[in-house]
């Protein structure tokens, strides 16, 4: 016989044999793939390793840090100048909270993202240029408005000093200076209806330089029209001597031919009612303000008693001549005018004094003329 090898009978009663199932053996090893695809997949794409997300989160944080330095650049460069402080500070602010987000941990960063934080630093960026400008124009229309008087005293002295012997070269500088501030002035004007804010503050700064070269040529001119015209040392000449406006004088009451400066009138009128109380009549008057042509006709250059037309207070309508009994040094009148005419704004200069440079009595002035003349 032949021998075979035939499997032995299975009793269907019996353990059965133990077969492993492949499909449960693969199962584990399946969802370690899975998580190993997943953990590598996030580290490729979170660890800098040339993902997609890596280098979107990377490029936005590189952008968030250059707009904070621009951020603040803008805030230091603006201290003062800026019209409302308080888009300063709004500024500040929002960049301590964009420096708080670059600095957070990276999940935190993540997570927020930027966003917010860039169109808050861009809103507070430009609100605080709108106010750079705001006050960019503010400075001009104030530079321009403080330069008008300057102008106008300039032309003044420039067309009073025309034919009256000053130094033409020193009115050919005045010329040159008021003409020069005119052309930064309408200069500036136009720049207030752009938003070229370094050209505002430029402007500002070609007003005040012509502020200052106005005034000083003015006063050059005012010193060299002095030399020609006024002897004395102690005398000043003024554009507006013997050419006050008429709107800016008064008569005199009780002598309505003579007339002094509107101002100093009140004065004036109570100290006669206090004279006319100890003494029982009004004040002399023998002369009072005097047109430049006026005083023209009284100077004689040989004297020292009258002095050239615009260099004297009489011409400017803060002088008067009394008589009276005050013409005369000593007398009753004269001492208690010395004694009571300060009381109501008047008084006696030191150059018409006994030992002054021409003793006159009888002349008398405002405290509010200028010394000496």
């Amino acid at each position: 016989m032949t021998a075979t090898s035939t499997p032995p009978a299975t009793d269907p009663s019996g353990p059965l044999p133990v077969v492993r199932d492949r499909r449960h053996a693969r199962e584990p090893r399946r969802r370690r793939g899975v998580w190993v695809a997943v953990v590598v997949t996030l580290a490729l794409l979170l660890g800098g390793g040339g993902g997609g997300l890596a280098w979107a989160r990377d490029t936005a944080y590189d952008d968030l840090a250059a707009q904070v330095a621009t951020a603040q650049e803008l805030w230091t460069s603006s201290e003062g100048r800026v019209a409302d402080p308080a888009v300063r500070e709004a500024l500040a602010a929002d960049v301590a909270g964009a420096r708080s987000l670059l600095d957070a941990p990276f999940l935190t960063r993540m997570t927020t993202g930027t966003t917010g934080t860039q169109d808050a630093l861009r809103a507070a960026s430009q609100a605080v240029h709108a106010s750079m400008l705001a006050h960019a124009r503010d400075e001009v229309a104030a530079a321009r408005a403080g330069l008008v008087p300057v102008q106008e005293l300039g032309e003044k002295i420039y067309a009073a000093t025309d034919g009256l012997g000053a130094d033409e070269a020193v009115r050919a500088r005045l010329r040159t200076a008021l003409d020069e501030a005119a052309t930064a002035s309408g200069a500036a004007e136009a720049e207030l209806a752009g938003d070229d804010l370094a050209a505002l503050e430029r402007a500002v700064g070609e007003l005040e330089a012509s502020l200052s070269t106005v005034s000083v040529s003015t006063e050059e001119l005012t010193v060299a029209q002095d030399a020609v015209s006024c002897p004395a040392p102690d005398q000043e000449w003024d554009p507006d001597g013997g050419r006050v406006p008429d709107s800016e004088l008064a008569a005199i009451p009780w002598s309505p031919d003579d007339r002094v400066r509107a101002d100093v009138l009140d004065g004036l009128v109570a100290l006669d009612a206090a004279y006319v109380e100890r003494f029982g009549v009004h004040l002399t008057i023998n002369s009072a303000y005097r047109t430049y042509e006026e005083q023209a006709g009284l100077y004689d250059p040989s004297s020292p008693i009258a002095a050239p037309p615009g260099c004297s207070n009489h011409g400017l309508g803060y002088a008067v001549d009394l008589g009276g009994g005050v013409q005369a040094f000593g007398t009753p009148q004269y001492e208690w005018l010395k004694q009571n005419a300060e009381t109501y704004g008047w008084t006696h200069p030191d150059f018409a004094e006994p030992d002054g440079r021409v003793p006159e009595p009888w002349h008398w002035e405002s405290v509010l003329a200028r010394a000496d003349s």
